[in-house]
């Protein structure tokens, strides 16, 4: 646990937790047991995360997704969005402020700091 933040990564792994079943979280949750893509730089990537609002929901959801074979494939824009509400791998909160906080913070859990808001 990062020594740093104790109360943040506490609840990024209760959030997690809550949602263990989603395949996402699963490589969050072991992240040397998933598989990756290889991205333009030569650098790998297992997750990406964006925040979507639906129906009044504020969604956090990955746009690394698995394909019809099962292969990991970065998707963009809606097209990832649709996907991930359609498979059941998106996270809803109640409000946008919370679905950015933890869009920002997930990262802690691998002993990441938080990443800046854009």
């Amino acid at each position: 646990m990062p020594k740093s933040d104790p109360g943040r990564f506490s609840k990024v792994f209760d959030i997690l937790e809550q949602n263990q079943a989603k395949d996402f979280v699963k490589r969050i949750m072991e992240p040397e047991r998933s598989p990756s893509i290889l991205n333009e730089d030569n650098s790998v990537s297992t997750h990406r995360m964006a925040t979507a609002e639906a129906d009044g929901v504020h969604y956090v959801y990955p746009t690394i997704l698995r394909d019809e074979q099962g292969i990991l494939r970065q998707r963009d824009g809606s097209d990832a969005f649709k996907a991930a509400i359609e498979s059941g791998e998106a996270i809803g909160f109640k409000t946008a402020k919370e679905a950015d906080w933890f869009e920002r913070n997930w990262k802690v859990v691998w002993g990441h700091p938080p990443r800046k808001k854009e």
